[in-house]
């Protein structure tokens, strides 16, 4: 009679960007200059956290601070709230990295 194998024990599930980002149905990838961004809507806004903002139709990232949202665009506070949405807290952020012939690698 066999026996099972030892080696059972130590068999990992192979790695994906999925598995790593604990990408969900509900994760908002949004591909960005550099490479891709990964926001959870479910998350808790905190203070020091990197948000996506739709403000006014369009999508930024923003930094949560006391009552306001500090972006690359400058300060969004006071009435300007009223015209930001937050979709999610960014999680993850993936920088493409180039190609060793120079050129962009991109899928």
């Amino acid at each position: 009679m066999a026996f099972p194998s030892p080696a059972i024990d130590y068999v990992e599930q192979r790695l994906s960007p999925n598995s790593l980002m604990h990408v969900t149905q509900s994760s908002i990838i949004i591909p960005t200059d550099e490479g891709y961004a990964v926001a959870e809507p479910g998350y808790k806004v905190k203070k020091g956290r990197t948000v996506l903002l739709d403000v006014s139709g369009k999508l930024m990232f923003a930094e949560v601070g006391d009552g306001f949202f500090k972006t690359n665009d400058g300060i969004i506070e006071g009435d300007g709230l009223d015209d930001a949405r937050v979709l999610g807290v960014v999680t993850f952020m993936v920088k493409e990295l180039p190609r060793g012939d120079g050129e962009e690698f991109t899928r």
